[in-house]
């Protein structure tokens, strides 16, 4: 919704009342009626504020789109709850894969932290700064793809590469033996060909 939909009217005690102009008033009724017990069970599932006010207007959003569709329906408020029901799960599932991706970048940091390497690759891996270890391990070590790791980390495509090239630089110049040994400081860019989506 854009700021031309919503108009103010000014109620009996002239307080304004915010009514959104191109939206029908049956969908503002279902809103106003259901979203405190939509927020609740968001809560409950998410058990964050933050994320269910997230993952509420997410799903209203969805129920405008297909509202015409949802008119018709014989239960359209089992519909509705089925939409939200999806779209927090969404949520859950999302935040639970991104804090399995945090765990396995932390306990490889600090697996890196115990071993020795004669050159000090695993040392300079280790003390890169969080971004740039996360973007390096993400893309050079496991394979995922840039569009994966930018979905993690909460960036753009262009800025995982950003973070990968300083990381690469900053490999290259804590061990400068690496670079003999491989020829190359791009050889971690071998192929597009990544597993991991």
């Amino acid at each position: 919704m854009n700021d031309n939909e919503y108009v103010e009217h000014t109620g009996g005690s002239g307080d304004p009342i915010g009514v959104y102009a191109r939206l029908s008033l049956n969908y503002q009724a279902l809103y106003l009626a259901d979203q405190e017990a939509f927020h609740d069970y968001a809560v409950v599932v998410l058990d964050d504020d933050e994320a269910a006010e997230e993952a509420v207007h997410t799903a209203m959003l969805r129920v405008q789109d297909n509202w015409d569709e949802l008119l018709v329906e014989s239960n359209m408020q089992q519909q509705v709850w089925a939409i939200m029901r999806q779209t927090v799960e969404e949520y859950r599932q999302d935040r639970e894969d991104r804090a399995a991706i945090a765990q396995g970048l932390d306990h490889y940091r600090q697996g890196l932290n115990r071993l020795n390497s004669e050159q000090g690759v695993f040392e300079a891996l280790a003390a890169l700064p969080p971004q740039q270890f996360d973007a390096v391990v993400l893309r050079y070590i496991l394979r995922y793809k840039p569009q994966r790791i930018g979905w993690y980390m909460g960036i753009r495509e262009q800025t995982v590469a950003y973070h990968c090239r300083q990381g690469k630089q900053r490999l290259e110049q804590a061990v400068p033996t690496l670079l003999k040994r491989t020829g190359d400081a791009r050889t971690g860019d071998r192929s597009e060909t990544d597993t991991k989506g």
